[in-house]
Parts: C-alpha cells; structure tokens; sequence
C-alpha cells in the first residue's frame, strides 16, 4: 500500500522543488562513480540512480521524471563530458530520454501497484525499459555526434544493444533495489512534514507468499537477461571489454538476495492513513 498524504495536486512551487532535488542529487550520484571505467568508452555506472527511484516512489511522477531527465544531462556535462565518456549531444539523444520515460513509467507502475512485489517488477521492468533506450540510442547515433564512439560501429549493433543494456542493468537495478527501501527507511520520520514526500510507502502486505513470489520470479528475468547475453551475444564484444562475466553473476546475487527483503528493509509507519487511489 502507498499512502498519499493528503495532497491530491501538488503545488507548483512543490514540483519545482522535487524537479531540483531529483536533478541535483541525481547529477552528485553521477558525479561519485563518473571516474569508474565503463563498457566500450560510453557513459558510466548507474549506481547513483537509486536516488531518482527513490523520489519516484514518494514523490508526484511527472515532476521527478524530469528531474531524472535534467540530472543525467547536468551530471553528464559536469562530471564525464570532461572525462571524455560522454558530450552534452549524446547525452540529450540518449540519457535524458531514456531517464524521462524510465521514471515517468516506474513511478506511475509503482503508485498503481503499490506493493514490495510491484516495486521489485516496476524497477526490473522499466529501468530495463530505460536502460534499452539509451544503449539503441547509443548505438544508432553516438558515432555521429561523439568521436570517441566511432569505433563501435565495427562491432554488431545488436550485440552492443545488449551488451550495454546489461551492463546498466548490473548496476543500476541492485542499486535501486538494495537503496532505496534503504532510503525510505531512513526518511520515515519525514513522512507528513516535507511537501515533497508525497507517498508513503507501505509494503508490508497480508498476500506475503505472493507477493514474495513475484519477486523473487522478477530476479530471475533480470538474472536470464544477463545469461543470455553472455552466452549469445557477449563473445563478439568481450574484446573491448571483459569483466561482464564476472559482474552479472554478482550483481544476479544481490538481486535474488535482496528483492525478497525489500519490505524488511523500508520497514513500515506506525500510523495507517487512507489509501491513495
């Protein structure tokens, strides 16, 4: 269950504060993991992007959307446009798309299915979603506006679609998945006295078996993604690039230990207020 505390319509001054906050912590995150090598010289690890799930699930959707959006394009050009990873075209083609629509989705799924379970399949589903928009964008125009890139036109594009998105996924679907119930728990006490904390959520649910299973079914289509790359798709690219094999197992572990655990570790209010539609 997610609780709306009592603001069916936000504010405009509460939205410019939730587009701030999502873009200004998001860009930070970026700016922690910026100097961390990435796959084939393009973008960088998405650790930091728990921060912008976080707000997607307590905060109203379309506002957070675009702070995802303005975020990537702030951290690009402030922390990897100057790393040589990135440049601020590439990232308007690429990352500020694939945030806007990864977030605007996940937050609309996760206020519609307001469930440990939904949060679980929502981050699966669509980061997936987001991370997919940005590899084929990569793939089809980074050599067209970002030099460094023209190398990967040698390679199947098909294969760099799938190896980037997996790469994306191994680090930014952990991340959320272990940061953000992590966050919740933490900002509790904010609940009701920050207009920007809009949603509370509740996941600790009565259909625990269910809801378990879901979760832990949603680990496994992001453990099967990572398998079939590696076994389909990764030889060809490995050359430029050859620690996935190690990082999917891993980051497959901590999605399958952790996905199960998520309404533990947000915890839950003690106050029951009315349920948001």
């Amino acid at each position: 269950m997610v609780t709306s505390l009592g603001r069916a319509k936000s504010s405009v001054s509460t939205k410019v504060a939730i587009i701030a906050a999502t873009a200004v912590l998001y860009a930070i995150g970026k700016g922690l993991t910026a100097y961390v090598p990435s796959p084939w010289g393009v973008g960088s690890l998405l650790v930091g992007i728990f921060l912008p799930a976080y707000f997607a699930v307590v905060s109203e959707t379309l506002p957070v959307a675009v702070g995802a959006g303005l975020g990537t394009f702030i951290g690009d050009v402030i922390f990897l446009t100057p790393l040589g990873t990135t440049n601020p075209a590439l990232s308007l083609i690429a990352g500020v798309p694939a945030n806007f629509v990864a977030f605007l989705l996940f937050g609309w799924f996760v206020k519609k299915y307001p469930t440990w379970s939904g949060f679980v399949a929502g981050t699966v589903t669509f980061v997936t979603v987001g991370n997919l928009i940005a590899a084929v964008m990569v793939v089809r125009f980074a050599s067209l506006v970002f030099a460094p890139a023209a190398g990967l036109a040698s390679f199947s594009a098909v294969n760099l679609v799938f190896g980037f998105t997996v790469f994306w996924n191994i680090t930014s679907i952990p991340a959320i998945i272990i940061g953000v119930p992590i966050l919740i728990r933490a900002t509790r006490p904010l609940f009701g006295r920050s207009q920007i904390l809009g949603f509370d959520p509740h996941w600790s649910a009565p259909a625990a078996g269910r809801q378990l299973s879901i979760s832990i079914a949603f680990a496994l289509v992001f453990l099967l993604l990572g398998v079939a790359f590696l076994l389909g798709f990764y030889s060809p690219v490995s050359a430029i690039w050859g620690q996935l094999n190690l990082y999917v197992p891993i980051a497959a572990l901590l999605v399958l230990v952790f996905a199960p655990l998520v309404s533990v570790v947000a915890g839950t209010s003690r106050k029951a207020t009315s349920a948001a539609p």
